[in-house]
């Protein structure tokens, strides 16, 4: 019996001598971190961009990520993935012993201080970069931001296009002062053909095309007049021809807002490691705000 005793106590004992040492052969550390989602931020562009997230509430924080990559980022709505090499898609967590700001990850002379007391480095995981872009051509009329319609063919959908029809004269400039105060649901329509203006490409119907009615060749047919205060373009009677295949400056409104993930995140340093199955870098909206401006090719 006392046999019995002592080998089945030896034998728990063994048990629990050989599960430490398999937990010393690699720590694995589950942990949560604090950083605030709308406090993501950015610097540099293509070739590399970096994003960090900084946290100096409690002891002193960041986690960043550079890509380096030729992408043009943050221009179109869509998710752009990366998976995680240790080089030119590359994770740091670290701590430091004193708060930290903007100018430590995008100064081009990196700050000496504060200093890193712990990091980890991204040993793998699955980048996922999301960007909402909103585009607005300002030109009066309420369009469907989901709709395909690119009236003109000129690769600019019309929900964005200043110039839905393309011929050179603004949409704003097309629907009349009635339609644009509210007092009329119709925009200008004036040859009466049921298409309003600033979808006819030939305005006042004398079968030349508005885009042509340009004089001058400034591709603006709003200062072209012959004979009164009517520019030719909306003078049926005027059928001055000047063949004009090019299109003006378009321009529009451009904003984006982004969202960084990393799914199934590995953090190592040595035989630690961190794990996040989902690791929320943040997000940061207006990343983009100003007004693009090109000339779209005929």
């Amino acid at each position: 019996m006392y046999k019995d005793f002592y080998m089945r106590n030896f034998f728990f004992i063994s048990i629990i001598i050989s599960l430490s040492a398999s937990c010393n052969d690699g720590d694995v550390i589950v942990t949560d971190f604090n950083f605030v989602s709308n406090n993501l931020k950015t610097c540099g562009g293509i070739g590399s961009y970096t994003f960090y997230n900084i946290n100096n509430s409690f002891a002193a924080e960041s986690i960043s990520l550079v890509l380096e990559t030729n992408d043009i980022l943050f221009i179109e709505n869509g998710v752009n993935e990366y998976t995680l090499n240790g080089t030119s898609y590359l994770v740091n967590y670290r701590k430091y012993d004193d708060d930290i700001d903007d100018d430590y990850f995008c100064s081009s002379i990196p700050p000496i201080t504060p200093n890193v007391t712990n990091e980890y480095y991204g040993a793998s995981g699955l980048v996922q970069l999301t960007t909402i872009v909103i585009k607005d051509d300002n030109d009066g009329i309420i369009e469907d931001i989901t709709s395909e319609l690119d009236s003109d063919n000129d690769g600019l959908l019309d929900y964005y296009d200043d110039d839905d029809d393309g011929d050179n004269v603004p949409t704003i400039n097309e629907l009349g002062p009635d339609f644009l105060e509210g007092i009329s649901e119709f925009p200008l329509d004036t040859d009466g053909d049921l298409i309003p203006d600033y979808l006819d490409v030939d305005d006042d119907n004398d079968s030349v095309l508005t885009r042509y009615e340009d004089a001058n060749g400034d591709l603006d047919p709003t200062n072209d007049f012959t004979v009164s205060n009517i520019p030719d373009y909306l003078n049926e009677n005027i059928t001055n021809n000047n063949t004009i295949d090019q299109y003006k400056i378009h321009s529009y409104q451009l904003t984006s807002d982004i969202e960084l993930i990393i799914n199934n995140l590995i953090l190592v340093n040595g035989t630690e490691q961190i794990t996040k199955e989902t690791m929320v870098l943040g997000n940061q909206n207006n990343i983009i705000n100003g007004t693009v401006s090109l000339t779209p090719e005929f």
